[in-house]
């Protein structure tokens, strides 16, 4: 099997225009999928959920309540150090929930299937708290592919919605490192100016927590907007896996000894919400594939520019022994790629909800220089380089031919 680079590029160029979720575009792209997948062969199977946007409004909260404990902190730095010491330690406590409290955002913001007799009072708030709205997973499988436990499965992941945010990606990187180191190095100089009343610790303490207000105020205004042709983020992704469909479905030699699912999700760009709709909605299918010969999730994510390709979830992958992480850092070698783990704080992929419900899932991605146009008007195709999909094309061929059967 051969990975046509051009063919891939071609598929996403041709998705490269905003296309947020709910927009008409949106809808347009899923249509424009399904055709090109139905044209190979593929059954598709489009499902629609319904959300609230609770995860972002939670982001604006968290951040609001930082900002204020820091604001409260500098008033009564002076008057009294120990109060200061509370209030930083508040801060910190924050930072430390925040992961927990948008994880179970991410989750009460997907509506139920059907309307249960009682909703709990989480969920209830997660869907009035944000702006409900609907959103399509599509699911593509070849015709007489057995869904037996008995074959090892892989799912192939893309998401095809795109956003933009009225600040630049590198821009909203950048003041959420010097918010948090800001944060920290005032903590620390304030507890030292509690307990000796140095003078000089004091003003650092201060500087310090200026800097940590100031470079966190531009992060209350994460807005989502539909300026963005997502070239990058995802039509990449989303056109190495159509490029992928592609092949296998001419190609079919790999049919008795795996299961293959493509899963192209809506609504990745909103707390990943079409990943956490599809676990909870197939959650004990997926169980049931991971406890018999395997189940194995690998997501494609901003792969389409010139840079050696990293792996998100590679940690949490490795937990598992014989694992994907390990199968594509194998693959990458024999291919003579290099290819790297990668993890950043406030960072999501749409294998995150897989990994945290257990399963062996991990995303492909690249960082390059083009990368930094991410979520702007700027992330057009012009951008996207050959190079990226070449590499992202020939590990997964490599993955799916050297995965055996049980």
């Amino acid at each position: 099997m051969t990975f046509d680079v051009h063919q891939a590029l071609s598929y996403a160029r041709g998705v490269a225009r905003p296309r947020v979720t709910g927009s008409a575009e949106n809808r347009r792209v899923a249509d424009e999928i399904t055709s090109r997948l139905m044209s190979w062969g593929y059954q598709i199977t489009r499902e629609t959920f319904e959300f609230s946007t609770a995860y972002n409004r939670f982001i604006t909260i968290e951040v609001l309540a930082c900002l204020l404990l820091a604001l409260s902190a500098l008033a009564v730095q002076a008057m009294s150090p120990w109060a200061a010491v509370l209030f930083a330690v508040g801060i910190w406590g924050m930072i430390g929930v925040a992961p927990w409290l948008n994880r179970a955002a991410q989750a009460g913001a997907i509506a139920p299937q059907r309307e249960p007799r009682h909703v709990d009072l989480w969920q209830r708030l997660c869907l009035r708290i944000g702006r409900r709205l609907s959103a399509t997973n599509l699911i593509a499988t070849l015709p007489g592919v057995a869904d037996d436990a008995e074959l090892p499965h892989l799912m192939l992941v893309a998401h095809y919605d795109s956003k933009s945010q009225r600040l630049p990606i590198v821009f909203r990187v950048a003041c959420f490192a010097l918010s948090m180191a800001g944060g920290l190095v005032y903590g620390v100089a304030t507890l030292f100016y509690a307990l000796t009343g140095a003078v000089a610790v004091n003003g650092l303490a201060t500087g310090a927590g200026v800097i940590a207000v100031v470079a966190g105020l531009p992060l209350l205004f994460l807005d989502v907007g539909n300026a963005s042709p997502g070239a990058i983020d995802n039509a990449s992704g989303l056109g190495t896996l159509l490029h992928l469909a592609e092949i296998l479905a001419q190609q079919r030699n790999w049919q008795s000894r795996l299961r293959i699912t493509f899963l192209i999700t809506d609504a990745e760009e909103i707390g990943v919400s079409g990943a956490t709709a599809f676990v909870r909605r197939h959650i004990d299918a997926l169980q049931r594939d991971a406890q018999g010969a395997g189940l194995r999730v690998l997501n494609f994510d901003g792969v389409g520019v010139d840079a050696d390709l990293r792996l998100a979830g590679a940690r949490s992958s490795r937990r598992k022994g014989d694992c994907l992480a390990g199968q594509i850092a194998a693959a990458a070698r024999e291919c003579g790629l290099r290819i790297e783990p990668f993890s950043m704080v406030g960072l999501s992929y749409d294998h995150v909800p897989f990994a945290e419900a257990g399963f062996d899932a991990v995303s492909l991605i690249a960082i390059g220089r083009a990368t930094w146009a991410v979520h702007t008007p700027h992330d057009t195709a012009d951008l996207l380089h050959p190079r990226g999909f070449a590499q992202a094309g020939a590990i997964a061929l490599r993955v799916i031919a050297q995965t055996p059967s049980s």
